[in-house]
């Protein structure tokens, strides 16, 4: 058991570490992170990135601010918007397959259904990148409550119209490389859906 004069000696000093943690001050913030974002004041373009449907391939990224100063939260607000692209592309060229593969008629095997889902897996992916790649910042906001910087990203209808044709180019193009496969379906009529399909997920004429 220790002397009591060495437990005074120890609650006096951790008494005089707590006034002093009391006395320090916590550095203020700019932006308050608990402050919410006000959505109502929120411009159109965070709120509805295709911009009622102008832009077909287009996200919004954010970034909170921080230590890097307004070019690092920036950077990160970009490459989210380029991040949640690439998320909604993979989804759209996977609804055009998964309703492809259901409506295919011949395309009922799990075969065949493996094989339509590596030629969806590398359309994904080349189309993906490209437009990725292709996506340019439109407009920037900043919060004025929480100071989160919102990134508008874009692709150019010019360069999205041209991916919306490569993913049924390059669908014909993968299926061809499998003679087996397509010859279980009735091509002119199975390229005719697919092309609804794309023209309906991508931004096209609408589908008839």
């Amino acid at each position: 058991m220790r002397p009591i004069s060495t437990l005074m000696l120890v609650a006096a000093a951790a008494g005089t570490f707590a006034l002093a943690g009391c006395g320090r001050e916590e550095p203020k913030k700019d932006f308050p992170s608990d402050r919410p974002v006000a959505v109502n004041n929120l411009p159109d373009f965070v709120k509805d990135a295709s911009a009622d449907g102008k832009y077909a391939l287009a996200a919004v990224g954010s970034a909170e601010k921080g230590p890097g100063g307004f070019s690092m939260q920036q950077t990160t607000a970009r490459e989210r918007g380029r991040t949640e692209l690439g998320r909604i592309i993979g989804t759209k060229v996977q609804a055009i397959f998964k309703d492809w593969t259901r409506e295919g008629g011949e395309i009922t095997s799990q075969d065949d259904r493996r094989m339509a889902m590596t030629i969806q897996e590398n359309i994904a992916k080349n189309i993906t990148n490209q437009a990725v790649n292709g996506a340019k910042q439109k407009d920037l906001y900043q919060d004025p409550g929480t100071g989160t910087l919102f990134a508008w990203m874009v692709v150019d209808p010019t360069l999205a119209e041209t991916l919306r044709k490569q993913v049924a180019a390059q669908a014909r193009e993968e299926m061809e490389k499998r003679a087996h496969f397509a010859a279980k379906i009735e091509a002119d009529k199975a390229f005719a859906d697919l092309d609804k399909l794309i023209d309906k997920e991508m931004g096209g004429a609408p589908a008839k």
